[in-house]
């Protein structure tokens, strides 16, 4: 008997699923272009409108799936699974979690495809408590035995440094993948636990999974990052053991951990031995060789990427304008200079700022001066470069018209830029102009950092000002929430060098009111300060304090 023939629904779904498989968009909209052409009860069918917006979603075609999804009658889990799963993959983490609200508030049941979906995105935005409510319905809903579920867990609590937790997941673990192992290293090196990642590594080693090229680029990174040298060798050991291809990216990375540690002849041995180098990895060896001090070596390897046929890029030249400051010498500089403006690189901030620098450091400002104003878009990094540059040496009125102009394009300057103006002029011993410019500061609402109240009090006390000492101290009680130790200590240091005793005390009241009577530097400085003025009962009332606080 001859069979009879498929549903033309039933290859609307297999063309689907091949699709899918091929991972080809353009085949699958010819098949739901057929199914419409076909009538609207195949393009309304359940069944198909399903595949469809699983397939639209797994080929990533969000207004596709959004739509076919919007357009079913019926939204089963297959469905919702497909559409929050896109959502979730597409970093649109609150809209995954409202389409989860509104499946559960449907009346259909979360499945172990929507769960990892969904714990994704609580880890995208932070919610913990979501996502830790959702475990427990994993829970509840008998998943816990379903790797996938479990991995997920895994994966949101180390992204969001729970890490304990996320390891108590992982121990009660009947059966692990690849997947797992490295989502609870990645938990690990994440949150700065080292010693757990690389302890993690050999256990992964004496259990036969081996780490994915993610994982060991991770350790490698925060090896660099926390100069750990012992970490960094032993990740690059297991990544050789594990047959680890040495491309571009990977290269790179172990050349970046040798540079940082200092190991620059391992760096070069590393990159000696790549077959395929990019413009990342030249840019590496060239930092770490003239973080080394190697100059000559830093520029040799510049040449010879030249010779490679690859071009300089920012990275590089600010590399080059760095060695022009140390060794090389003007001429080169101009050189590098040259390079930028032929190849529309001069406006790099990185770039720019080198520039300015070199040439300030040659004392050749009109020209640091004139790159400045040429740039169309300066940001507060290279206003901050202009500022300090004429106020290292001392040019504070130059310095305080940079400032101005700041202001007058509209730019409030950081506490940064006030602060080298500031130290300009205290350099200068123009101490009035100095406290001009920070009564204006403080007009403008801008908080001073430490260095700003330490660089006004050692000024003052230098020059025999102490009452105006006694004031700004008075006057950052009323700026900062909460003074620095640090400046009191400078203040008491002040007083002690003045024999100042009425200022002396009235600074200790000062400090017993903000609380920081205790604090290990104010004692020092106190009791220093007291023995200077011979004041033997005090000195003995605060060793008193110091051992009964103790």
């Amino acid at each position: 008997m001859p069979r009879s023939p498929p549903s033309p629904s039933k290859v609307y779904v297999s063309l689907l699923q091949c699709c899918v498989a091929a991972g080809s968009l353009p085949a699958g909209r010819q098949v739901h272009a057929a199914a419409v052409k076909r009538g609207p009860y195949y393009c309304r069918h359940a069944y198909i409108g399903t595949k469809l917006a699983v397939f639209y979603a797994r080929c990533g075609a969000l207004a596709d799936a959004e739509r076919v999804f919007d357009a079913l009658p019926k939204k089963n889990a297959f469905a919702w699974a497909a559409v929050i799963g896109l959502w979730s993959r597409a970093g649109l983490h609150a809209r995954a979690l409202d389409g989860y609200i509104d499946m559960l508030q449907a009346g259909v049941p979360a499945d172990n495809f929507v769960v990892p979906s969904v714990l994704k995105s609580c880890a995208g935005i932070g919610m913990v408590g979501t996502g830790r409510a959702l475990h427990g319905y994993a829970w509840k809903a008998g998943f816990m035995e379903c790797v996938y579920v479990l991995s997920s867990l895994v994966d949101f609590y180390g992204k969001c440094g729970e890490v304990d937790d996320a390891r108590e997941v992982f121990d009660a673990m009947t059966e692990t993948t690849v997947v797992t192992w490295n989502s609870m290293l990645m938990a690990y090196i994440n949150n700065g636990r080292i010693d757990d990642a690389v302890e993690l590594f050999y256990q992964m080693r004496v259990e036969g999974v081996l780490p994915t090229r993610a994982s060991v680029l991770s350790l490698l990174s925060a090896s660099a990052d926390f100069e750990a040298l012992d970490w960094g060798r032993q990740g690059h050991a297991v990544a050789v053991s594990s047959g680890l291809a040495m491309d571009v990216i990977w290269g790179s990375s172990i050349i970046n951990f040798y540079c940082k540690v200092g190991l620059v002849e391992a760096a070069e041995a590393v990159f000696e031995q790549m077959v395929e180098r990019d413009a990342v990895t030249w840019n590496l060896m060239i930092s770490g060789y003239l973080q080394d001090g190697q100059t000559d070596k830093a520029l040799i390897t510049c040449r010879k990427m030249l010779q490679s046929g690859l071009r300089f890029d920012c990275v590089t030249l600010a590399s080059i304008i760095m060695a022009c400051m140390t060794s090389c010498g003007m001429e080169m500089g101009r050189v590098a200079h040259g390079y930028a403006v032929r190849n529309n690189l001069e406006s790099d901030q990185a770039v720019a700022c080198g520039l300015i620098e070199l040439y300030m450091s040659s004392e050749r400002t009109e020209h640091a001066r004139r790159l400045f104003d040429v740039m169309s878009c300066r940001d507060m990094v290279m206003w901050r470069v202009m500022i300090s540059a004429y106020a290292d040496r001392g040019m504070s009125s130059q310095a305080l018209k940079v400032l101005y102009q700041m202001q007058h394009e509209g730019i409030s300057p950081s506490a940064a830029c006030w602060d080298s103006v500031i130290s300009a002029f205290m350099k200068n011993e123009q101490i009035d102009e100095a406290l001009e410019i920070f009564n204006e500061m403080l007009i403008t609402k801008t908080r001073p950092n430490l260095r700003t109240w330490s660089l006004l009090i050692s000024g003052l006390s230098r020059n025999g000002m102490h009452c105006e000492v006694m004031n700004l101290c008075c006057k950052m009680q009323e700026v900062e929430p909460a003074p620095s130790p640090t400046i009191f200590s400078a203040a008491l240091v002040a007083m002690k060098a003045a024999a100042s005793v009425q200022y002396g005390k009235a600074m200790h009241a000062c400090i017993v009111k903000k609380g920081l009577l205790l604090s290990k530097s104010v004692m020092q400085s106190l009791l220093n300060m007291y023995g200077s003025f011979s004041d033997r009962t005090t000195v003995e009332s605060l060793l008193g304090l110091l051992a009964a606080a103790q």
